[in-house]
């Protein structure tokens, strides 16, 4: 029998060869995308040069940027860590005298280190849930391997810090909830990783609200009896956040007059809900159809494939699998065999889906081909599928092998997606 020592070597380097097998992605999909054309990357391009040079946050712009020489960009409503955190690189750069597309490559490798934290702490976020490193193991890989996960880390993007961030905070509101006890100083570590969210994307907002569902589950477990723990630790976190991430809100409505200023405004309902009531048939097909979308776009950077793929030859085989994942967990379900972690988790994702309806329906239509929304929540994702697949698997040998034939699968279907990029830009990337 191995020992615990071996064991927790074999664990260290299988993360470290996730890890490594996803920068090697990361920056294969970097070299292969050609400079300024990753999504929306001059428009972030643009927010961190402003930063960099002039220390002030670029000019909103309300069309889409399509060059790095506007001094205003639609990326401008987001809030500003990420950029902030880019600019300082930038500025050494730039204080050295190298080339503006030397530094934008420079810029790209940064946000592969930001991905490969993330993945760790997919890890960390999958351990917290299953209490089992070989689970947690199998959750990291599938979404390292997961094409259009390491196709945003090789470009300039903001996804990938509210995904790093987002999965830090969820790992720690999942040790919480099956701990059902938070000191002080790991309330107020909370606190600021749920603020940090919201100075990098409005979706980081979720994540209060989600705590506070967690709150409220921990102290009916103990029937109210630990509710001035309960509510000392929540009073932390909430007030920490805020202190954190608050400051950007007010700057928000004091400057434009909204907590979340929009640039582009392309909306499916004009009218907001009083369209969606006056026609609510067509409301539920465009979401349908908005999902659909954003779906398949979660996995691949698609607009690569389309001019080598249908749709739907590559859609249908990722429903099914899907599908698979998913009678999984309704198996789990119907045998009273599912993590209630597990619900909360799915809960965050949910809500995440419901915001980015909101979005899509009253703010910008075309946010349904951007996928990589989805990015933070693609720990929750992985974790589901493990569960799923775990559940429909009868021994260690069937799930070691399903193991094994995943990765293969992904590892293929990165080499394709890569292999389609590189046609696209050979033809001229149009």
């Amino acid at each position: 029998m191995p020992e615990q020592s071996d064991i927790n070597r074999n664990a260290t380097r299988s993360l470290v060869l996730i890890l490594t097998a996803f920068a090697v992605l990361s920056l294969i999909y970097s070299l292969a995308t050609w400079l300024k054309y990753g999504p929306d990357e001059p428009a972030h391009f643009i927010y961190i040069r402003s930063i960099a040079t002039k220390l002030a946050l670029p000019p909103i712009s309300n069309q889409i940027t399509t060059s790095e020489r506007s001094i205003s960009t639609h990326a401008g409503h987001h809030p500003p860590l990420y950029y902030a955190i880019m600019a300082l690189p930038y500025s050494i750069c730039s204080f050295l005298g190298i080339p503006s597309d030397v530094i934008w490559r420079i810029l790209r490798l940064l946000g592969i280190g930001i991905g490969v934290i993330w993945i760790y702490w997919v890890y960390r976020l999958a351990h917290e849930h299953f209490q089992n490193t070989a689970y947690a193991l199998a959750t990291a890989a599938f979404v390292a391997l997961i094409p259009n996960a390491a196709y945003t880390a090789g470009v300039l993007n903001n996804e990938i810090l509210i995904a790093l961030l987002f999965t830090w905070a969820l790992a720690i509101m999942t040790r919480y909830f099956k701990a059902e006890s938070l000191s002080r100083r790991d309330a107020a570590t909370l606190g600021v990783v749920i603020g940090l969210p919201a100075l990098s994307k409005a979706q980081g907002l979720i994540l209060s609200p989600v705590f506070l569902i967690i709150s409220i589950a921990v102290c009916r477990r103990r029937q109210y009896a630990n509710y001035k723990s309960v509510l000392t630790s929540l009073g932390i976190v909430l007030a920490t956040a805020i202190i954190v991430g608050g400051w950007w809100f007010v700057r928000c409505w004091i400057v434009h007059g909204s907590v979340m200023p929009r640039s582009l405004y392309h909306p499916v309902l004009p009218h907001g809900l009083a369209s969606a009531l006056a026609e609510p048939a067509l409301t539920l097909y465009t979401i349908f159809l908005a999902t659909r979308d954003a779906y398949g776009y979660f996995w691949t950077p698609f607009w690569l494939l389309w001019k080598y793929v249908t749709w739907w030859a590559y859609f249908w085989p990722v429903l099914g699998i899907t599908a698979a994942a998913i009678a999984g967990l309704i198996v789990r379900a119907i045998r009273r065999n599912l993590d209630r972690n597990l619900w909360v988790l799915l809960f965050t994702a949910l809500t995440v889906w419901v915001s980015w309806v909101r979005y899509v329906l009253v703010v910008d239509s075309m946010a349904n081909l951007q996928g990589r929304l989805f990015m933070c929540v693609a720990g929750v994702i992985g974790i589901a599928f493990v569960t799923g697949f775990d559940a429909l698997l009868p021994t260690q040998r069937a799930k070691k092998i399903a193991v094994a034939v995943g990765i293969i699968i992904m590892i293929l279907g990165n080499i394709a997606v890569i292999g389609c990029e590189l046609a696209f830009y050979a033809s001229g990337g149009v």
